[in-house]
């Protein structure tokens, strides 16, 4: 039974599948038909489609969407926002579960007109097949309403040939390890050579860490918090700019929470290109969102110019799982990369991975104009499933991003080494006046650190607070400092998912999360899978692509986004943490942990 709103309303189906026998005998809930969800679903999307002509708002409801819109003569039309036409201007993304007083005022109206004084009801919507939800429990007097879904969550595999899957790991493997040291010696050996380097560096500090630097403390010890103004950011920024090299740029930043405000304006800036589109993703999945988007892609590559990087290692990972609501009827073809090109103008790379080291980073740049930067993928999980966060960026530093995107396909081109510096001799970032407020684009690469470097180095200098949430939290050394910080008075808070997606990951969270607890940071665990990988030190806000890990901080392809501007920081806060830790559970003490989360946590240091 699943709840968007309100707590568990149980069935106990017993004997019969007869849902509506079920509800009078268990509970006397009055049934209302079909035909009567339509007509009041009608009379709700008058109440907020505009009013203007061809002003379209996607409203999305289970797994399903649609662009909803009034045409000249005011009659209220939906249709695909994938289908969207040019005449058609998206200005909101909305859930139907959202539009709790609106929906309760238009019911109680819609009823009343029905002569209808049922309290408490049933309401039969029709949706049919796995994973719908046929029923909606509705009671007017607690304004309660729940969806009765009629299979439970799970994660599937996804239908595999497995001979063909064993054949693209096997071709990724000689192109990562033998083509490379062809193609890109250069990389080949400094990418080898600096994994060693990190691999024995985390082992020893790590260890070192641990085991000598940690306090022994009990609760009596932890200091109270600090009320006391953040780091000076004027004087923080200098230090950047001394610290890289170099200034920051400038632009806006609109955040995008969950798939439902991200996918339907990408879809549309998609639909509404007029010159290119440069995608760079760590997955592009085969399930049936991503097909779709994929669909989408390849109709529109007949028009303008698209390019597409996605990193090999991330989309056969990919393949092992799919998302816990699959239509069982999806067909998905053997390999992405194949279905991209078929039949299409797409230019698309499917990067390798020597070493490890892969692409993480996601960010598109359309008609190098707007860019979209952040933690999601391409497919289902991100679109319906998963707690995640995307930026849509404009101004002077997208310059910057699809500099990045330009050196990232350089380098994966036939002799890329030499293809890469050539690059990076004849082209630079274009100079444009400031526009919109500081913004910093920070990098992970191989033998560049700069996401680790300045995160670590706002963890040693907040005094005032530091909220960070992440999925993947394995690195020891930031462990260690944000221990320090809480030690010192700073407000510390850290959200985790309950339900991660990988285990081990799950498993050394543990242990983060316990060393925490232990000295008086606050740990909160979102219910469900959060992906959302973003900070605030003080006023500094930092997200973007990026884990707290090995692989994000040192080895991986990352990118993230950097501003002190406090007008995004505080949005950062109202609109992602502030919600975030009311929806999580506070841990007040530690978790149970054996000697599998601590071995869990050994492996996870070097991931």
């Amino acid at each position: 039974i699943h709840t968007d709103w309100f707590r568990i309303f149980q069935f106990h189906l017993a004997e019969t599948t007869n849902f509506k026998d079920v509800a009078y005998k268990s509970n006397d809930v009055p049934y209302l038909e079909r035909v009567l969800w339509e007509r009041f679903v009608e009379g709700l999307y008058d109440g907020f489609v505009p009013k203007d002509p061809w002003k379209g708002v996607v409203v999305n409801y289970r797994d399903r969407e649609d662009i909803v819109y009034r045409d000249r003569k005011g009659t209220i039309h939906g249709k695909d926002p994938f289908q969207k036409t040019s005449d058609i201007t998206l200005i909101a993304s909305l859930r139907v579960e959202e539009l709790k007083l609106q929906l309760f005022t238009v019911l109680e109206a819609f009823l009343l007109g029905q002569d209808i004084h049922f309290r408490q009801f049933l309401f039969e919507t029709g949706e049919t097949g796995p994973y719908a939800r046929p029923f909606i429990y509705i009671d007017l007097d607690t304004h309660q309403l729940i969806f009765v879904s009629l299979e439970p969550y799970s994660f599937g595999s996804m239908p595999n040939n497995y001979l063909a899957v064993g054949g693209k790991v096997g071709t990724h493997y000689v192109r990562s390890y033998y083509l490379d040291f062809f193609n890109r010696p250069i990389t080949y050996f400094s990418r080898l050579l600096f994994f060693l380097i990190d691999t024995g560096w985390d082992t020893s500090r790590g260890a070192y860490i641990k085991f000598l630097r940690f306090p022994n403390i009990d609760n009596t010890s932890i200091p109270p918090l600090h009320k006391v103004p953040g780091m000076d950011l004027d004087e923080w920024e200098e230090y950047l700019d001394h610290r890289f090299g170099k200034k920051g740029s400038s632009g806006n930043i609109e955040l995008l929470v969950d798939g439902d405000q991200f996918f339907p304006y990408f879809v549309d800036s998609i639909l509404d290109a007029k010159q290119s589109i440069k995608m760079r993703t760590y997955i592009f999945d085969r399930d049936d969102y991503a097909i779709k988007l994929a669909d989408l892609l390849k109709r529109r590559s007949k028009d303008i110019d698209i390019k597409i990087m996605l990193d090999g290692l991330g989309s056969i990972m990919a393949q092992r799982k799919s998302a816990g609501t699959m239509p069982p009827d999806h067909k998905a073809p053997l390999g992405i990369t194949t279905y991209l090109m078929k039949k299409s103008n797409l230019e698309v790379r499917n990067l390798t991975n020597p070493w490890f080291t892969g692409d993480h980073t996601k960010s598109t740049i359309i008609d190098s104009k707007t860019a979209y930067l952040g933690g999601m993928n391409i497919g289902r999980e991100y679109r319906w499933e998963w707690h995640d966060l995307m930026m849509k960026i404009q101004g002077p530093v997208v310059n910057d991003i699809e500099h990045e995107f330009d050196k990232a396909w350089a380098h994966s081109s036939i002799l890329g080494d030499f293809v890469f510096f050539w690059h990076v001799l004849t082209n630079s970032v274009e100079e444009s006046l400031p526009n919109g407020y500081p913004i910093r684009v920070l990098k992970t690469s191989p033998v560049k650190s700069d996401i680790y470097k300045a995160q670590l180095a706002a963890t040693r200098r907040a005094k005032s607070y530091i909220y960070i949430e992440n999925a993947y939290f394995s690195d020891v050394t930031i462990l260690y400092e944000l221990v320090r910080a809480r030690l010192r008075g700073v407000d510390v808070r850290v959200i985790i998912p309950m339900e991660g997606n990988h285990g081990v990951m799950n498993d050394s969270n543990v242990i983060a999360a316990n060393t925490l607890i232990k000295y008086g940071a606050k740990v909160y665990a979102y219910p469900g899978m959060s992906h959302v990988k973003a900070a605030i030190y003080d006023g500094w806000a930092c997200l973007g692509s990026a884990n707290f890990d090995k692989f994000s901080f040192r080895v991986n392809r990352e990118m993230n986004l950097a501003t002190s501007e406090s007008s995004f920081a505080e949005e950062l806060k109202e609109d992602v943490f502030k919600p975030d830790f009311e929806r999580s559970l506070l841990l007040i003490k530690p978790l149970p942990a054996g000697w599998l989360n601590a071995f869990a946590f050994i492996v996870a240091s070097q991931l």
